[in-house]
């Protein structure tokens, strides 16, 4: 009775708040742990209750946790951490909806920083569920790089994956990687759900990554074995394999696909010396279906050298005579006949044919055009009538601006030709730009048809853009004529002369950006603002005569001023122009020409490798 009269007389909060202050930690939760268990009425201060409830979740004592912050709750703690450690331990008691209401309250009276941690919160929960889409939005909009913990960053690639966007799940371990470092667990765990998904080849290249990071990792060195096994690469998966089988002898899947991989090469002595050495451990529905994969008999196997001196014989004697090799033999007898040219008279006349090397040009070349064509206007519910819409939205902004803000005639010019005749010519250089700096990277595909060369993608997104602009001049400048204002027109050779120089100056500026970028990756970026200083200051908004000529002195030195004011000079003989001089503005585009030609042919291959 004594003990019990004790008991009743015991404070525990006093106790925890004692022990506390004297920074007996392990021994003040023990005290509060009692408490809850025993039912004791126990009321720690306010400010030690986050501690407190944070141990208590570390301990997974989550029941008395909730107990806990539910008598603080009803003690009158009202602040924004006491619903979210409510929606805590409800969560870690599976209680989500519950969790879900309170963590809302929560987010709602918190301040910004914290409901981003507690939206960050909520989209775990959410992925918990099986909510990953809803989980994926969360992470999207409140992930931070470089101030969220490492570990909540890995939360959200995994949950990425789950929600089925790999983009995003690639594009977040990439600047995770910046951020953090690369981290073995997290590049391994990217590489295995690559190869779940069937994506081999970027899996073999994300676990190699990790090979450089930590090498000698046994489970991403059986990674890229697969991979490369995978994908038919068995003149590399070979020496892999066997490389990885000399450290880890024991790895049975190893075998068997070594084995399948020199079967298919038409190494069946050495197939059959693999599955001798393995077929005590092979499981006997593999080894019947190796063998019959292979093509070989028991007795074939059972002839094979198992010792490792026999095999290490038989490789030797390959070496010294490489025509005994089986896998050569096998690939030298089996090339497919298009593989190679045969040189008979036929395709000797061939080889020389200018007319069919033209004539193959043309059709690759257009075939481009098409599908370019498609992959470009086919996104559009519009489709090519996007190419019209796009300038048309420029030309009726800048002559709404000029019309009721600036000026309603420029030089006795109509707003909307004068607008017109800038913004269109101007665009042969920067759609053509645009086309050009990312060509390859954008039909790396196309490479792969032995028909298909790198200038071919060139010259078809450059035609492409080419004819695209000057059917929108025709379009622009029909329309115009007969609802607007009826203009006398210039020179048509003059026109085609100049948008001709636009248009080379895109090409070399395009090919220029499109190979440095190996060099400098924010380049493209630097460029699209250089581009806009360029769309100001090359006769959109005014004409060499208008300018004063202190000023024009100046202006005169960009190319493409010379190239616009000679087009619109052909609208409307008042801007014929004195000042343009279309020999300096072609001197710098055959320049501009020349370099982008020389760029694509010495760093090509540094653009392809990318």
């Amino acid at each position: 009775m004594e003990a019990a009269g004790d008991r009743r007389l015991w404070q525990p909060a006093s106790e925890f708040s004692r022990l506390y202050a004297n920074g007996e930690e392990d021994a003040s939760v023990d005290v509060a742990v009692e408490a809850l268990r025993s039912h004791i009425p126990f009321e720690p201060p306010f400010e030690s209750i986050w501690w407190l409830a944070d141990q208590l979740r570390k301990r997974r004592h989550f029941t008395l946790g909730l107990e806990l912050v539910e008598s603080a709750f009803e003690r009158g703690f009202r602040g924004w951490r006491i619903f979210y450690l409510r929606a805590l331990f409800h969560a870690l008691l599976r209680d989500f909806s519950e969790a879900f209401k309170l963590l809302d309250s929560a987010i709602r009276i918190a301040p910004d920083e914290e409901a981003r941690k507690m939206a960050l919160f909520r989209g775990r929960l959410l992925a918990a569920t099986g909510e990953y889409q809803e989980a994926l939005r969360c992470f999207r909009e409140n992930l931070k790089f470089g101030e969220d913990p490492a570990a909540l960053v890995d939360a959200g690639i995994r949950i990425a994956w789950r929600a089925e966007n790999g983009d995003i799940a690639r594009r977040w371990l990439n600047r995770a990687n910046k951020f953090y470092g690369a981290n073995v667990e997290r590049i391994g765990e990217f590489a295995q759900r690559c190869y779940d998904r069937g994506l081999w080849e970027l899996a073999c290249a994300s676990a190699r990554q990790g090979l450089d990071i930590e090498s000698g990792n046994l489970p991403l060195e059986r990674l890229v074995c697969r991979c490369l096994y995978k994908e038919g690469k068995t003149v590399e998966a070979i020496p892999a394999i066997e490389k990885l089988l000399r450290s880890d002898p024991d790895w049975l899947e190893g075998q068997e696909m070594l084995a399948r991989c020199l079967g298919a090469s038409g190494r069946k002595e050495e197939a059959a010396h693999i599955l001798a050495r393995t077929g005590e451990n092979a499981s006997g529905a593999n080894l019947v279906g190796l063998r019959k994969e292979l093509g070989l008999s028991k007795k074939e196997i059972s002839a094979a050298p198992a010792d490792r001196k026999s095999a290490r014989r038989l490789q030797q004697r390959i070496k010294k005579n490489p025509m005994k090799d089986s896998e050569l033999l096998h690939r030298l007898n089996n090339i497919p006949s298009d593989f190679t040219p045969r040189w008979t008279d036929e395709t000797i006349e061939a080889s020389g044919n200018t007319f069919r090397a033209v004539g193959s040009l043309i059709h690759s070349v257009r075939t481009i055009i098409l599908r370019e064509t498609m992959a470009r206007f086919g996104r559009h519910d519009l489709g090519y009538l996007w190419a019209i819409i796009e300038p048309l939205i420029h030309v009726t902004v800048l002559s709404f601006i000029f019309y009721y803000i600036r000026m309603k005639d420029t030089l006795g010019m109509n707003v909307v030709l004068f607008v017109a005749t800038g913004i269109i010519p101007l665009f042969f250089y920067l759609k053509t730009y645009t086309a050009l700096t990312n060509a390859l990277k954008q039909n790396r595909p196309l490479l792969n048809h032995a028909s298909v060369q790198p200038m071919d993608i060139f010259l078809a997104r450059a035609t492409l853009e080419f004819f695209t602009q000057l059917l929108v001049l025709v379009i622009f400048a029909a329309a115009i004529y007969f609802a607007v204002e009826q203009y006398r027109f210039g020179s048509i050779l003059s026109v085609v002369a100049n948008l001709f120089g636009l248009w080379i100056t895109g090409i070399g500026m395009g090919l220029i950006i499109g190979s440095l970028v190996v060099y400098a990756e924010s380049l493209p970026n630097i460029m699209t603002g250089f581009n806009r200083i360029i769309y100001i200051t090359s006769g959109v908004f005014f004409t060499l005569d208008m300018m004063p000529a202190s000023v024009a002195e100046y202006v005169a030195y960009n190319p493409l001023l010379h190239f616009v004011d000679g087009v619109r000079g052909n609208f409307n003989p008042l801007m014929g122009g004195t000042r343009v001089d279309i020999g300096y503005a072609y001197m710098w585009a055959i320049g501009i020409f020349t370099l982008g030609l020389i760029a694509d042919r010495a760093l090509r291959h540094k653009v392809l490798d990318r």
